[in-house]
């Protein structure tokens, strides 16, 4: 059988073709649990990274932040009424503190007098009004002190809860672990705290969801995110995450820190910004403030920005930071 002959030149282009495309990076996917949640790692790359390790080092960090750990370093704090942390531990707290008197303590990491007393992470327990009036005395982020040489004090009854940003923290966290170990291009996503570093298969912008408040299976649009030798993180925060419902009335999980109990103003916000943690203490506090002191929040905070979804008789309505890559005409509210 006599096979056909290309000429030089051709034969030259279809052999650089198979080069490139062997050259192409796959995308290595892995989703453990981790943090109480599901968490999904994508690395485009020739070679994955080791998942194991990968995943051990996550462990590792959210049990640092975890006050549930009595000899975790906030277990520690908590424990001993102050102290002097690790760096990163520490570099997380200045940042809850920063964005608690930004928003004028609707984000306080001081809220753990609340958190254990409404007991989501064991299903959720409707307190009294004298009860909730109580822990909130027990709710200041400014008595807490962090000296120059990085010592930690906490008052006596007070308690850290950093779960409004340590999934975030640890999100960066890995981020920097896969940067240290030679991989640029990676998507992390931690039950919705999510990172992108640089583009995917080496051209592709990875495309993040906003989940749709009231359909779980919906989304209200997608974002194109990345950049090459860049990272960017989107958190939505959103009351449907975790609730329970008693006497006809549903609970969600992210208190307001000033009443005591679940704030109402919003459904879910939605933030980007150069860190995780920085998105998901910010998505957290905005939803505490509602639509209009949470967007004056965002607008006026450097390299963030947001989207807010308020409902009403069953009604969707939007706001957005003026550099929210999606426009509010845009967004599906209905039926897809």
């Amino acid at each position: 059988m006599n096979l056909p002959r290309f000429p030089r030149h051709l034969l030259f282009v279809i052999l650089l073709c198979t080069a490139l495309v062997s050259c192409r990076p796959s995308v290595h996917r892995e989703t453990r649990f981790s943090m109480s949640s599901t968490l999904t790692v994508l690395v485009s790359s020739q070679r994955p990274p080791d998942w194991q390790d990968l995943f051990d080092f996550a462990d590792r960090k959210a049990w640092e932040f975890d006050h549930r750990q009595k000899d975790s370093s906030i277990g520690k704090l908590n424990r001993e009424g102050g102290g002097k942390p690790p760096g990163e531990v520490l570099e997380v707290l200045k940042t809850a503190q920063r964005i608690a008197v930004l928003s004028d303590g609707a984000f306080d990491p001081t809220i753990l007098a609340l958190t254990d007393l409404w007991a989501f992470d064991g299903g959720g327990s409707l307190p009294t009004d004298e009860q909730i009036d109580s822990a909130r005395r027990r709710v200041d982020f400014s008595k807490v002190v962090i000296d120059k040489e990085g010592t930690v004090r906490i008052p006596e009854g007070f308690g850290l809860d950093l779960g409004g940003i340590a999934k975030g923290a640890v999100v960066d966290l890995i981020s920097g672990y896969l940067y240290e170990r030679g991989f640029k291009d990676f998507l992390i996503d931690a039950g919705g705290d999510i990172l992108v570093s640089g583009v995917k298969q080496g051209e592709t912008l990875w495309r993040i969801a906003v989940r749709h408040p009231r359909e779980s299976q919906a989304v209200l649009g997608v974002i194109p995110l990345g950049e090459k030798d860049s990272r960017i993180a989107m958190v939505t925060s959103g009351d449907y995450e975790r609730f329970f419902e008693s006497g006809g009335k549903r609970y969600h999980h992210i208190l307001d820190p000033r009443s005591g109990y679940p704030a109402g103003q919003v459904a879910s916000v939605t933030v980007i910004a150069p860190t995780c943690e920085v998105a998901d203490a910010l998505s957290t506090a905005a939803f505490v403030l509602g639509p209009e002191r949470g967007l004056k929040l965002l607008e006026e905070f450097p390299d963030a920005e947001g989207l807010l979804i308020a409902e009403e008789d069953g009604n969707l309505t939007a706001w957005k930071t003026k550099g929210f890559p999606i426009e509010v005409d845009s967004l599906r509210f209905g039926q897809e």
